[in-house]
């Protein structure tokens, strides 16, 4: 754990090193028609052309985001510090002071952002997002390699909550389409029938046949969990695809969200992600993929095939008593 975390706070005094100077690499411009662009690239992009406050606004859930996170670094910095000693505990100090005055930098930024210095979006060619507030720049990069897909998303849900994302990057398709989409998925209510092999839930198409009614009860909250699972998916992914994100259905990764009870869903090789809550279907090895029919046709407003999962193959029978 120790080994960890000095190699991640390495890895932000070289990210300190450069975020406060001027960018240097190739900037996309919105006439450039990159093979793949993230959401939040596109975002960044559509912004560029948007109102100064559009842009301070963007700005502003970016850094609060990311000071968010180097506290939290320089926090888990000084709670290894106070297990070690000697030189090693000296250096967790050190880093954590580090980290300490970066983050406070980031809040200085802010500060500037809120008395109305202006503000510069830019996207490079190399992927990363950078934020230039009065002069000074600042790559909008988690310093975990790993989660930088789950600080863009919340970036992305925080901004958005807050300002109309639909005219930034939505598709021309979608913007003829009238049906709206939810924001969440509507609450389920399985209908159940029993057999002589065992009883049934089902919900818009998908059905889990059990074993047995031993532990009736707790397969009725599991029947729940999972079809809630996959309304929000569905719902998630829908909102995703209206937005333009083009989703690698053979390239959908699912996983944790360290320090959080969320998960994170990957869309595509540009780093598109859905943060969402869905521990039962993390827990269930090859669920993902069995969904994967179902979950596309919802995500794409088409009548979905039916899905037929057998609860055994999941691990969600009840244990014999």
């Amino acid at each position: 754990m120790i080994r960890h975390v000095c190699a991640c706070l390495r890895g932000l005094s070289l990210i300190a090193l450069l975020s406060m100077a001027a960018p240097a690499q190739a900037q996309l411009q919105s006439g450039d028609e990159p093979a793949a662009l993230s959401r939040f690239q596109r975002t960044v992009l559509s912004l560029r052309e948007s109102s100064p406050e559009d842009q301070a606004g963007f700005a502003t859930q970016a850094l609060e985001q990311l000071a968010e996170v180097y506290m939290a670094e320089a926090d888990l910095a000084r709670t290894e510090a106070r297990k070690e000693q000697g030189k090693q505990a000296a250096r967790l100090r050190g880093w954590s002071m580090a980290v300490d005055q970066y983050a406070s930098q980031l809040l200085l930024l802010l500060d500037d952002v809120t008395e109305g210095y202006p503000v510069e979006l830019f996207a490079n060619r190399e992927g990363s997002v950078s934020v230039t507030v009065a002069d000074r720049a600042v790559i909008l990069g988690h310093p975990r390699p790993g989660q930088q897909a789950a600080y863009e998303q919340q970036v992305l849900t925080d901004f958005c909550a807050r300002h109309d994302c639909v005219g930034l990057t939505a598709s021309v398709l979608a913007a003829e389409t009238v049906q709206p989409i939810p924001m969440t998925a509507n609450p389920v209510s399985p209908r159940w029938t029993f057999t002589g092999s065992g009883p049934v839930c089902s919900n818009e198409g998908v059905t889990v046949r059990f074993e047995s009614t031993r532990q009736l009860a707790a397969l009725r909250e599991l029947c729940v969990q999972l079809m809630q699972e996959l309304a929000t998916l569905a719902t998630e992914l829908a909102w995703q695809g209206r937005h333009g994100v083009v989703v690698d259905w053979k390239a959908l990764a699912l996983s944790a969200t360290p320090g959080r009870p969320g998960h994170l869903l990957r869309l595509n090789a540009p780093g598109d992600s859905i943060l969402v809550t869905v521990p039962l279907l993390y827990g269930s090895p090859g669920l993902l993929v069995d969904i994967q029919p179902w979950l596309r046709a919802r995500a794409a407003g088409e009548l979905a095939p039916v899905l037929e999962l057998d609860a055994a193959n999941y691990g969600w029978s009840p244990p014999a008593q």
